[in-house]
């Protein structure tokens, strides 16, 4: 059996000083011409085709495909949803499968992109399911269709108190202009040219002596905000206002681990009492956007749920997404009991995420082998083994075959 990555520490060899120095087959490069093959492969690099605008299209349904780079740059080194970060490295390049899902999210936001429904969306699914690969790959897809993507990979950093937060003077509101910041970079890297595409149409005025006038652009906009941070969180207001209301280019804000806007953080104000999502600056100007209270002119707002930490996932809104199935009953007016059957209603229409099926199962163990991630030899029998044993969960899937590493 050939061990393709080893982590092992064990394999010490000192270097001209005398000194020991560890080498590691995941993080360091490894002199192929020498290394013992019975532990060491090299990392296969199968040629992808590159998933954008143009190739996302029914032919290529049930294809492993590869992320456009210059979208993962854009957003951030690392800036990867859940474990895909992990995958990534292990693959050797950030691919994901292009399923029959994939394209029917894909048509639905063409169709956003000329007129805007009046909801947000959310993706709904079991740990595992692929709802933030699904964000990923249209967050990326929309980048490369030209419009303005204002994507975030993971909401729960800003509610788990890992991020600076301050108080804000004259307001019961908290400040967290490093993330913030952050996230205007990312529009600005992703979305630069989109964002010139549009003017402002009216002074915007920010701060005692900073002011654009009504020939600016959004891009003029976001480079104010990345010059100065102390006015991040009015020039993202200033954006998504700006952004929300023009009809010349097509808006996708996308937020992974939606939850989190309405969850309790693990942030305190001055007295010790627990900060809710809603007063923290950034949340609170993301939040009438899932909540139906600000639509998009032209584009779709797309969120989609986590229960990986479900601290960050409030009861009631973990009770509305999965209501249990309801039985007729004899007696009608019990139904109207609200402590009996709590209201299911959500602010936002959910699409919900099911199992893969065995054909994409078989697409995704012929890419694992294609990468060496499986050393056996992929037939039908072994896929369909994997795709009953994990219920067509992915996440379950990828864990059993890899569950030596």
């Amino acid at each position: 059996m050939v061990v393709d990555r080893t982590k092992s520490t064990a394999f010490m060899k000192k270097d001209d000083r005398g000194e020991k120095r560890v080498r590691s087959g995941t993080t360091t490069s490894v002199n192929m011409s020498s290394a013992n093959p019975l532990y060491y492969a090299a990392v296969p690099k199968p040629q992808l085709v590159t998933l954008d605008a143009k190739t996302a299209k029914e032919s290529h349904i049930d294809t492993v495909m590869e992320i456009d780079g210059r979208f993962l740059d854009g957003i951030g080194s690392g800036c990867y949803p859940g474990y895909l970060g992990n995958d990534f490295k292990l693959f050797g390049k950030p691919a994901l499968l292009y399923r029959k899902f994939t394209q029917d999210l894909l048509d639905q936001m063409v169709k956003h992109a000329k007129q805007a429904p009046k909801r947000a969306s959310v993706l709904n699914g079991r740990n595992g399911a692929g709802k933030s690969a699904e964000l990923l790959k249209a967050a990326s897809v929309a980048a490369s269709s030209g419009h303005i993507v204002i994507y975030a990979h993971s909401a729960i950093t800003w509610v788990n108190s890992s991020r600076p937060y301050a108080p804000q003077s004259s307001s019961d509101m908290f400040t967290q202009p490093e993330l913030t910041t952050e996230l205007l970079r990312s529009v600005s890297l992703v979305s630069g040219n989109a964002l010139a595409r549009v003017p402002l149409g009216k002074e915007i005025a920010l701060g005692k002596k900073k002011s654009l006038d009504a020939t600016k652009t959004l891009a003029d906009l976001v480079n104010l905000g990345l010059q100065t941070p102390s006015l991040a969180h009015s020039v993202l207001e200033n954006l998504l206002e700006v952004a929300s209301t023009q009809t010349k280019v097509p808006v996708l804000l996308a937020i992974d681990d939606v939850n989190s806007l309405w969850c309790n953080t693990l942030y305190r104000d001055q007295s010790d009492n627990i900060l809710p999502a809603n007063r923290l600056r950034l949340i609170s100007t993301m939040l009438p956007f899932f909540e139906g209270k600000q639509t998009l002119a032209r584009g779709w707002v797309l969120g989609a749920a986590s229960y990986s930490d479900l601290r960050f996932m409030p009861k009631d809104l973990n009770k509305r997404l999965n209501p249990p199935p309801m039985i007729p009953l004899a007696n009608a007016e019990l139904s109207k009991d609200l402590v009996a059957f709590p209201p299911t209603e959500l602010p936002f229409d959910v699409i919900p995420m099911g199992t893969i099926s065995a054909i994409e199962t078989w697409a995704l163990m012929h890419f694992y082998h294609k990468t060496n991630v499986i050393a056996s030899p992929i037939t039908k029998a072994l896929a369909g083994k994997r795709w009953l044993a994990a219920s067509g969960n992915p996440r379950r899937i990828f864990a059993g075959v890899t569950s030596y590493f």
